[in-house]
């Protein structure tokens, strides 16, 4: 709905800090659930430093295949399309956050310093390129994956470094489309996709043998600081030529801007702990979702979608001065892996482990764009342009 642009004073914010899977469908959700009798005196802020959406699952792809890198960075300017409040994005990146404030790092139309009312923590994990880009704008990441592709084109052997879902797509998809390539994956653990029921990891193991991979499992590198071709040696002795590496491993959770307020409530491995209703024990009117904070140790998004309306119907009922009594209890896990163009991998298991793990393989002639299409769709993106 059409409203009157007020001053920041006279609107209470709502803020979600990361549009990542999790916290753009929070402030979508926020924004479009806004009781009319609330709507006039509160504004949703969804603070983000990337220009576009980062579509994360299709950058392994888009390491490798050309001509489709394009649509990985997603519009937001329609996100909000359904809003019943005044409802922004801020481009920003988050310095800090006190009792009152959100400080960002850029001049923004409300300003440096954001006052907030209810904040949203949603700003997940962060890997190394490329994993995550290193880039914030959409050119930019863009030419970073021309530059990876091409270097993946004109190589004749490539060494992932990680045995997570980054660098077994990466490895996969380069075998894929050039099966001419020597590519390793160096894993320091026992089995690929560690993290996962080892079902999962035995299916991975085959298919990079089907694929012509050379996995080196318990096997923690020595990287040399080179970005061209170098040695790399194992632990073991072993030694492997190639003519580049990519490290992908390093996830670290980004908790770092809440730290100094919540200290109490932040894990050692980074995580926010959280109650079932996603709030901070000591700060109510602290949300985090997804990866940043504690209630799933097995991080993926599709298991953590049900945190979406909990913490939608806890917002709301904390802006309607009621308790909030929506929770989060959910034990599943489970990732979906492509391994090469022409196999999908589907594990659903327990967070904990406590029932034998279902895994579906389908073999198919897959799309190079792993229909990305339909995140623009959710997006309310013009697919007319994927360049926008």
């Amino acid at each position: 709905m059409n409203q009157t642009v007020c001053t920041m004073a006279e609107k209470l914010n709502i803020i979600i800090v990361g549009a990542s899977y999790l916290g753009s469908k929070v402030a979508r959700a926020v924004a479009k659930s806004m009781p009319l009798n609330l709507a006039e005196n509160h504004r949703v802020l969804l603070i983000e430093p990337n220009s576009h959406f980062s579509h994360l699952f299709t950058f392994p792809r888009f390491v490798v295949v050309p001509s489709h890198e394009h649509k990985a960075f997603i519009p937001m300017n329609k996100i909000f399309s359904e809003a019943q409040c005044n409802a922004e994005i801020i481009c920003a990146s988050v310095e800090t956050i006190n009792q009152s404030e959100v400080i960002v790092d850029r001049d923004t139309p409300f300003g440096r310093k954001l006052p907030w009312h209810i904040l949203v923590m949603a700003t997940g994990s962060r890997l190394s390129p490329p994993g995550n880009m290193p880039t914030n704008t959409k050119l930019d990441s863009m030419q970073y994956l021309k530059n990876l592709q091409e270097r993946i084109r004109t190589a004749k052997s490539i060494a992932l470094i990680g045995g997570g879902a980054l660098g077994v797509q990466i490895s996969t998809d380069i075998k894929s489309y050039y099966p001419d390539k020597e590519v390793h994956v160096i894993h320091s653990r026992d089995r690929l996709m560690s993290r996962f029921d080892p079902s999962l990891g035995d299916v991975v193991v085959q298919s990079c043998k089907d694929l012509g991979i050379n996995v080196h499992l318990r096997s923690r590198a020595k990287l040399p600081n080179t970005d061209g071709p170098c040695t790399i040696e194992l632990e073991s002795g072993k030694t492997i030529s190639v003519d580049f590496y990519l490290k992908c491993t390093g996830q670290i959770i980004n908790s770092e801007p809440i730290r100094e307020l919540a200290k109490e409530s932040i894990n050692a491995d980074g995580t926010i702990h959280v109650l079932p209703t996603l709030q901070l024990e000591k700060h109510p009117r602290i949300f985090a979702v997804g990866d940043v904070n504690d209630l799933l140790q097995i991080k993926s998004v599709r298991p953590a979608l049900g945190q979406v309306e909990v913490a939608q119907k806890n917002i709301i009922s904390l802006l309607q001065g009621e308790t909030p009594e929506a929770k989060y209890e959910n034990n599943a896990a489970g990732i979906h892996l492509t391994l090469g163009l022409k196999r999908d991998v589907y594990c659903k298991q327990t967070q904990d482990g406590s029932s034998p793990a279902s895994i579906e393989i389908e073999d198919d002639e897959g799309l190079e764009d792993m229909g990305v299409e339909h995140m623009w769709d959710d997006l309310r993106a013009d697919k007319n342009d994927f360049w926008a």
